[in-house]
């Protein structure tokens, strides 16, 4: 696995309030975007996973709920992330335990009536049974009785982490029954019992009809289940993840369901300042995030567990078609996409699960989704299919000199262009870029200076000092865009 170049996260691609919100915290939290990205597309899976389902043009239908991994090391902020975009879900969660642990409370008491009514209706039948007296009036009480047994209160719990398999069937157990997988320490869900049984949550990315969980004694029937699956890891864990079960959570197509990043670093950039932070836009966005959740809980505690079925306009469903055949060819042998083909197969899926995402939370009038919530997903999907690729495909083929030199360009332009700076301190993009050793270091530089895209002289202003600057190309750095 190598580490892809440092990609611009395209925040625009998210409708309005969604973006005000992403960049609000981007500026407040100075995290990589990215793993700041996959902390609010969760949020938007939690929500819509249980109010809509996706009819693709293909004719398949499929869940709206999304996999997602981000990759980042110690002093991110993950955490920080994972509690400041996610502070509703885990608030309804500790909600949820409050009211249960009353719940519980309250069934203790209804049982201990409930066994005492069985007790005297026992005594009651035996001394009628001896007195020979006609019992059928106290054998159908009896029956009743033991119908009317109190059952226990179900939590009704959304965030896991560390699950097996038996505990997750038996937290999607029942009829439509949704949950998320979620840590900001990923070592935690990738090395839980669930990705030792693949298997099961691929099923459960699929929406099945029917998911069980047999044993000799026992069986759990989940039907119709959605689930959400995030985390965040540490680079260290990851690669030791891949190099233990690389091999088959890539062959069963388990990690092509994931939207996987591995944003660059903003550790020595996170200047602070003496203001406050303000949230306006984030408090918006978890309102919304409240009132839909809110909204999904009533109907469902009224026995209404159906999905609204999101189609694609015909504009949309031009544009997917369009997309999905210029995708295919790519995976021949030989093709584009032949390294990476798990996740192309699979990337027009994600693209219309993140078009529904977007549709649902934005709150898109009727049950179409539109050409600009597609363009907006592709978008997306776009920069998600970069980092694929640059992990895990053939990019990472490319002679040692190259990944270095694309990588030191990015890292060039991520940090100083897009920050108003056309030159850097030479010795400070060794010491801090993505290439730190001196030798490959001088060849990226060369191959750089060689290719028009930088100049290396000593600035005059520090020509005592004897420093050698970095001089950036306006004319390359200016087009690059999204790259």
């Amino acid at each position: 696995m190598n580490r892809p170049s440092f990609k611009i996260f395209p925040e625009n691609a998210f409708y309005s309030s969604v973006s005000k919100a992403f960049h609000e915290v981007c500026t407040n939290l100075q995290a990589p975007a990215g793993l700041i990205a996959g902390a609010f597309l969760t949020a938007l899976s939690i929500c819509a996973e249980s109010d809509v389902d996706v009819l693709h043009p293909s004719g398949q239908i499929s869940p709206s709920s999304l996999y997602i991994g981000t990759i980042a090391d110690s002093g991110e902020r993950k955490t920080a992330t994972d509690k400041i975009v996610l502070a509703v879900i885990y608030a309804r969660d500790v909600k949820a335990a409050t009211e249960h642990k009353r719940a519980v409370s309250a069934y203790r008491a209804d049982v201990r009536y409930w066994t005492a009514k069985d007790a005297a209706l026992q005594r009651k039948l035996v001394k009628a049974i001896s007195k020979g007296d006609d019992t059928d009036e106290l054998r159908l009480e009896l029956k009743e009785h033991a119908e009317a047994e109190p059952p226990p209160p179900q939590r009704q719990r959304l965030v896991y982490q560390s699950i097996t398999e038996r505990p997750l069937m038996e937290a999607i157990q029942g009829d439509s029954r949704c949950i998320a997988i979620l840590s900001d320490e990923g070592s935690i869900v990738l090395k839980g019992g669930a990705t030792n049984k693949i298997a099961a949550l691929n099923k459960a990315w699929d929406g099945p009809s029917l998911l069980t969980f047999d044993r000799a004694d026992d069986s759990i029937e989940a039907r119709d289940p959605r689930v959400t699956v995030s985390f965040m890891i540490q680079e260290k864990l990851f690669e030791d993840f891949m190099q233990k079960r690389g091999g088959a959570v890539r062959e069963s197509g388990f990690l092509a369901r994931f939207l996987v990043c591995w944003p660059a670093s903003t550790q020595g950039f996170r200047f602070m300042s003496l203001d406050e932070p303000v949230w306006d836009h984030l408090k918006a966005f978890h309102k919304r995030m409240d009132d839909l959740l809110e909204a999904t809980a009533s109907r469902r505690e009224a026995g209404d567990t159906t999905r609204t079925l999101l189609s694609f306009s015909p504009e949309a469903k031009e544009l997917w078609v369009t997309v999905q055949n210029a995708i295919e060819p790519k995976l021949q042998q030989g093709g584009e996409f032949q390294s990476v083909r798990d996740f192309a197969s699979k990337s027009m899926e994600i693209a219309g699960r993140l078009a529904a995402c977007m549709h649902h939370f934005e709150g898109v009038a009727g049950n179409t989704i539109s050409m600009e919530s597609l363009q907006r997903a592709l978008s997306l999907l776009q920069y998600y299919f970069s980092e694929y690729v640059d992990l895990f495909g053939s990019k990472a083929d490319l002679p040692l000199e190259q990944r270095d030199a694309r990588s030191l360009l990015s890292y060039l332009h991520s940090r100083y262009w897009r920050n108003g700076l056309y030159a850097a301190l030479r010795s400070e993009v060794r010491k801090c870029g993505p290439v730190r050793h001196q030798g490959r270091f001088d060849r990226a530089i060369q191959a750089l200076t060689w290719g028009g895209s930088i100049g290396v002289a000593t600035d005059q202003a520090h020509s005592r000092k004897g420093k050698l600057w970095i001089h950036l190309n306006p004319h390359v750095f200016a087009n690059m865009g999204h790259a």
